[in-house]
């Protein structure tokens, strides 16, 4: 896999950074073990996360991530490496537009070339009173000529009005279609965090990815715990541990684990590889969000 992509994502990130009124993320360090009774697969990961507001309505977001996952007995990795680029305007009553670009790259080492999804799209979006709501579209290729075309749509709205908790939830639909014929892949998810005490985070999510009405799919579960170290470390910081499920077909216990660097606020953060980032903080398109929230 290359990592230009990432550095080339920060570098273009400075400029714009270095002229903004808020900056909040973070960067989450992980590593996930999905158990099963013949064998193991194991996942490390970074992911990082850039929001930018110019407080003149606009805004601009940089999300990044690369994974490795391992599985007993077989001699090959498959990695992933996920960049994504969004800039919104912000208009009276709380309406909100923008664009996005969304590139998901994966392969593994017996494949000849890596498999990279595109998606580029629109964003529309409302905020106010501690609610915001975004619907999004777009149009989905791959690096490998399709006789079918991909479309992705979704709706997403979190609820911050009580102090301490967010709640949300994301509906997110694939349509692959060719002449008069289509089907869909949808996921869907709820989650939830909880400022139990100033260093003590819970959070939780459950998320579903239906694989074109076929009754096959992922099914995720995780609730987990987030604890500041800021005063300990000298530094803002978060360790989590996140106990889950994920079933394919089969069902594998998983356990998260992940030491994040925030950005903004102090205090305990939500880590960016649990299933309820996953859900809150969607990607755009329902086969990487489902994919996400399950490994």
């Amino acid at each position: 896999m290359k990592k230009t992509a990432l550095l080339a994502l920060l570098i273009s990130a400075a400029p714009i950074a270095a002229q903004a009124d808020s900056i909040t993320g973070g960067l989450t360090l992980s590593y996930t073990q999905h158990s099963q009774d013949s064998f193991d697969i194991n996942t490390t990961g970074l992911d990082g996360r850039l929001a930018i507001d110019m407080d003149n309505g606009l805004r601009f977001g940089f999300d990044i991530g690369h994974s490795t996952m391992s599985q007993d007995g077989v001699p090959f990795d498959v990695n992933a490496e996920f960049y994504s680029l969004e800039a919104s305007y912000g208009f009276g009553g709380g309406m909100r537009a923008g664009v996005f670009a969304d590139r998901l790259t994966f392969g593994a080492g017996i494949a000849p070339i890596d498999i990279t999804l595109s998606t580029n799209g629109l964003t529309f979006g409302y905020e106010g009173s501690g609610f915001e709501a975004e619907a999004f579209f777009g149009k989905t290729s791959l690096n490998v000529p399709l006789p079918f075309d991909i479309k992705n749509y979704g709706i997403t709205g979190h609820y911050t009005g009580m102090e301490g908790l967010d709640v949300g939830a994301a509906f997110l639909r694939a349509t692959q279609s060719q002449g008069s014929n289509s089907v869909d892949m949808d996921f869907k998810g709820v989650a939830a965090t909880y400022l139990a005490t100033p260093a003590i985070m819970v959070f939780g999510g459950v998320g579903t990815l239906d694989m074109a009405n076929s009754g096959s799919g992922i099914d995720s579960f995780g609730l987990g715990v987030s604890y500041d170290l800021g005063a300990k470390m000298g530094f803002a910081s978060s360790v989590s541990i996140e106990l889950g499920r994920t079933s394919q077909g089969s069902s594998a216990n998983v356990v998260r684990l992940g030491l994040t660097i925030p950005l903004g606020k102090p205090g305990p953060v939500l880590p960016m590889n649990s299933v309820a980032d996953a859900i809150l903080h969607p990607r755009h398109g329902a086969f990487n969000a489902g994919i996400t929230a399950g490994f």
